[in-house]
């Protein structure tokens, strides 16, 4: 392990993404060659977790709080403050697998930026991905309570700040620099690719069948289960509350065809949240329909 200062890593998260989340933190630790510390914003709590350690409140209000797009939209803007506004910190989704090691991008040269991220990340706009950021502690401060009052002024949009689109950043001139693409890769995968991002919500592959890199995310999944990085009572957790699909420990393919996968009430991916919960309650309940003799 490298002697040079530990990676700050921060990963945006709630208690439904439980096992993304670790998925995540163990790739991360797979591929590191130097010290991580890796911070979770549990959004449903409004906590800041770190392994080994309790969880403290994170300081956002509720009106801050209460305009998250997700359950962690918001908190990324915490980063500076919690670092004392010094050195260099990491933001990620949770819905990611890391692919090589996050020091590189750590270390990347922020040729006087604020902030590096994806730039140009959504088709026909000069808004950039901040889903995977690299931070400045020094030089980005981020007074919420004032950029949301200048929201509800009408001076800019909430998704205009997250993006760090024209119009927000005519207001706050953050400098922004463009990270190599391949650390924020829309659900996309080759040789080149440092980090998946799963950002298609119908095709998660924790949550259902289709998506063409699942395996992948099966692979890290199932390693970190392996090394007891995600254990059985996260699994048990997370199916109870119908957070993923029911079949995660034996995934089904999904059909070529129409893209569905086949099987009984107890092992068909989650295809409908609602209707899996639904039968495992009326069978619990002995309110299952007879089959017809």
């Amino acid at each position: 392990m490298s002697t040079e200062s530990p990676v700050r890593v921060f990963i945006g998260s709630g208690e439904a993404s439980l096992l993304e989340r670790k998925t995540l933190m163990y790739s991360l630790r797979k591929h590191s060659k130097r010290a991580l510390e890796i911070y979770v914003f549990n959004g449903t709590h409004n906590a800041i977790e770190q392994e080994g350690r309790l969880p403290v409140l994170a300081n956002m209000s509720l009106n801050v709080k209460y305009r998250n797009y997700t359950e962690f939209s918001n908190y990324r803007w915490l980063i500076p403050e919690i670092c004392q506004h010094q050195g260099r910190a990491i933001f990620l989704d949770s819905d990611m697998v890391c692919l090589s090691d996050i020091g590189e991008f750590f270390d990347a040269p922020m040729n006087g930026c604020d902030m590096l991220a994806k730039a140009e990340a959504y088709k026909g706009s000069a808004a950039w991905g901040m889903s995977a950021v690299l931070f400045d502690c020094s030089t980005c401060r981020f007074d919420l309570e004032q950029i949301f009052s200048e929201v509800d002024q009408g001076r800019f949009t909430n998704t205009e700040f997250h993006q760090m689109a024209p119009k927000f950043l005519a207001v706050h001139p953050f400098k922004l620099g463009p990270i190599d693409p391949n650390w924020n890769s829309f659900d996309h995968f080759d040789a080149a690719t440092r980090l998946i991002h799963y950002t298609n919500l119908r095709t998660q592959p924790w949550k259902f069948p289709g998506h063409k890199h699942e395996s992948l995310w099966f692979q890290y999944f199932n390693e970190a289960r392996a090394a007891g990085y995600i254990t059985q009572q996260d699994v048990d957790k997370t199916l109870s509350r119908a957070y993923a699909r029911q079949d995660i420990l034996a995934p089904k393919k999904a059909d070529a065809g129409n893209g569905s996968a086949t099987g009984s009430p107890e092992t068909v991916p989650m295809q409908s949240t609602f209707k899996a919960v639904k039968y495992k309650l009326r069978k619990m309940l002995g309110l299952q329909k007879k089959k017809a003799a």
